[in-house]
């Protein structure tokens, strides 16, 4: 899904190949499922143990047993809090903060879109993310293409609608199906249907700097009792912004196209995000947050959290070069390792 053309950072564009040029040994499909301080002191100070499985296979995972000196967690915002709740909770890391998965932040978004039917110009071709501009002092909208074969994302979208979440808004949307079935009834069909959906649509990406934040818990929802997922709690994150909504329209009346909405947005007052941050925040101590300002996780040495799971406030912008240069200043106060004495730990 990510840039063809090298605009934005990339997994095994930028960073692996980077790593592997330096030294580093990627083991591809492996699922991490257990870190633990080696037997002695439970700190860390004298190495982890890592366990992982074949994260492709059902049956036959490969489990595998790795011993190292030091740890960091790199696995997104979501990826990272999922594996330490698990370990917390599983009594191998037992000191992580209270704090984890506070402050989670979806750098308040909303993902709109303008599909154009019949389109001159193949829009799913080119530089992911081109251009961008703010429609205010707080509101930052980019203009984003999807490669081709993304077409099942169109299953996501729906007819532009407005009005704040609840029973009035989703009153609102059948009667926007409505009246574009009955005054555009081909146009209205087509846009339901998904073929060719990248290849017509340019996503507007909206996001503000503005203040929102949430919680995050391990725990069993009510309707699947089976096993523990990551759970939302707080005031709700907004998922209707009407000066993105008015930009949408507009930017639809100018190409000829139709502006979509997100169906879980209408539906289900949930917000899409392309950018989900936090959980594991930098604070002055323990309990303030999960890692210190040199990313050392707070309980433990020579373990660190560098991901977008750090980040304590809505950037308002794609944050890829933000997450980047917070990594990089993180590995700036390691030791090399002919000077290291393994005895990193957090202060506070």
């Amino acid at each position: 899904m990510g840039c063809r053309y090298g605009a934005k950072n990339s997994l095994d564009m930028n960073y692996l190949f980077l790593a592997e040029r330096r030294g580093a040994e990627i083991f591809p499909e492996r699922r991490v499922v257990d870190v633990s301080p080696v037997p002695g002191r439970g700190d860390g100070r004298s190495g982890y143990e890592v366990r992982t499985v074949k994260s492709t296979a059902w049956f036959r995972r490969r489990p595998e047993r790795v011993s190292c000196r030091g740890v960091v967690f790199a696995a997104s915002s979501l990826g990272t809090m999922e594996l330490l709740f698990r370990l917390k909770e599983k009594g191998s890391l037992p000191a992580v903060s209270g704090q984890l998965g506070k402050h989670v932040r979806t750098n308040s978004e909303s993902l709109l879109a303008v599909r154009i039917p019949g389109s001159s110009e193949d829009l799913s071709t080119g530089v992911a993310i081109g251009s961008g501009i703010y429609i205010d002092e707080h509101t930052h909208v980019e203009a984003v293409r999807y490669p081709g074969g993304s077409d099942t994302m169109s299953l996501m979208t729906t007819l532009l609608t407005d009005g704040v979440p609840g029973r009035r808004r989703i009153a609102r949307w059948f009667r926007n199906l409505a009246v574009a079935a009955v005054r555009h009834p081909l146009k209205t069909l087509r846009l339901a249907q998904p073929f060719g959906w990248a290849r017509e649509t340019v996503i507007l990406l909206c996001m503000q700097a503005l203040e929102g934040d949430l919680d995050m818990g391990w725990e069993r929802p009510w309707f699947w009792p089976f096993r523990k997922f990551l759970m939302s709690h707080g005031r709700k994150l907004p998922t209707y912004i009407p000066r993105a909504n008015q930009f949408a329209r507009v930017f639809a009346q100018l190409t000829d196209g139709t502006a979509t909405s997100m169906i879980p947005e209408i539906l289900f007052d949930v917000p899409g995000t392309a950018h989900c941050l936090g959980g594991c925040v930098i604070g002055a101590s323990s309990t303030q947050g999960v890692v210190d300002a040199h990313h050392r996780v707070f309980g433990y040495r020579n373990m660190y959290v560098c991901d977008g799971s750090v980040v304590a406030a809505n950037l308002g912008v794609n944050p890829s070069l933000t997450i980047t240069a917070l990594a990089e200043r993180a590995m700036s106060f390691i030791p090399a390792a002919s000077a290291t004495t393994w005895e990193d730990s957090a202060t506070g």
